[in-house]
């Protein structure tokens, strides 16, 4: 196996790809959650986190109490579809024997990787075209958000490139057969 930028089977790639699936669990829960499960749940201090975020970097999408159903609906399908896959992933990449990088797990980084990149279309238009911030915080908040535009379709490019996206086999060839 080959590391590549275009496999996940180890290196700088396969960390990333790791850090980005573990670090985005506790978010997903933590963070994003409160702008669709109701904010009883949470405690006062993890509210006092999102409230210092959205007052310090001026994100109106995630600013409580209301949120715009669109967006409240983008959030519950990462909750509800996109959660359980960081799970999967982080155990298939901690332990990427066990886990055939050519069937089930291969296909839902397609599925995770496509669905995720759409969802941060409207998102960025969003932030692009709030009258309410400056190019500062736009920037900003574009730091934030595109890591999550950027390993999504890298993924989807990692998946539709390998039939094994651990790197187990060729990478697939233009050619017409």
């Amino acid at each position: 196996h080959e590391a590549t930028m275009s496999n996940l089977s180890g290196g700088a790639t396969r960390t990333a790809f790791l850090i980005f699936f573990a670090s985005h669990i506790p978010i997903t829960l933590l963070v994003d959650g409160q702008a669709f499960l109701p904010r009883s749940l949470y405690p006062t201090a993890i509210q006092d986190v999102l409230n210092w975020y959205t007052t310090t970097f001026a994100d109106n999408l995630m600013r409580p109490p209301s949120y715009d159903v669109w967006f409240s609906s983008v959030v519950a399908c990462e909750i509800l579809f996109q959660l359980p896959f960081f799970g999967y992933a982080v155990y298939a990449l901690l332990d990427p024997v066990r886990v055939n990088g050519r069937g089930k797990f291969r296909s839902a980084c397609m599925i995770y990787g496509s669905h995720t990149a759409t969802t941060l279309v409207p998102i960025l238009a969003t932030i692009a075209t709030d009258p309410e911030t400056s190019w500062a915080q736009r920037a900003a908040l574009f730091g934030f958000y595109l890591p999550y535009l950027v390993f999504p379709v890298w993924l989807v490019y990692i998946a539709v490139r390998n039939e094994d996206v651990f790197g187990g086999c060729h990478v697939k060839s233009n050619k017409a057969a």
